[in-house]
């Protein structure tokens, strides 16, 4: 039998009953005041995890880099929501390019994004 001791670090261990009680809870919450759910991936980041969580009825997830909404997209993942600022021609590239596979939500706080997303 595997010991703790065993393990290289670092390494991911993850109590899968426990984790899908908490999808499930969450999203059960979510459809009980009406609400669409769209988690942060930044937890898990993986798009197993995921595709969990939009089988269980997220609507979406919701991606701090463009570099995590492309590793979802690679995966199947088709509805991303990037809420941070997207700066700079090459980061702007990619966000072009991630728009023509998969329906991409962004915020801005600045002229400055604004003028790069257009």
């Amino acid at each position: 039998m595997l010991s703790i001791d065993d393990l290289d670090t670092p390494a991911i261990l993850i109590d899968v009953d426990r984790a899908e009680a908490n999808i499930a809870r969450a999203q059960a919450h979510a459809d009980r005041h009406g609400l669409k759910l769209r988690p942060h991936i930044k937890t898990h980041k993986l798009p197993c995890w995921a595709k969990k969580q939009i089988a269980a009825g997220a609507v979406g997830i919701t991606c701090q880099k463009i570099g995590e909404a492309e590793v979802m997209a690679d995966a199947g993942l088709t509805d991303i929501f990037l809420p941070y600022n997207i700066l700079g021609r090459a980061k702007l590239e990619r966000l072009k390019a991630l728009h023509g596979r998969v329906t991409l939500s962004v915020t801005s706080d600045s002229m400055e994004t604004l003028a790069g997303l257009a």
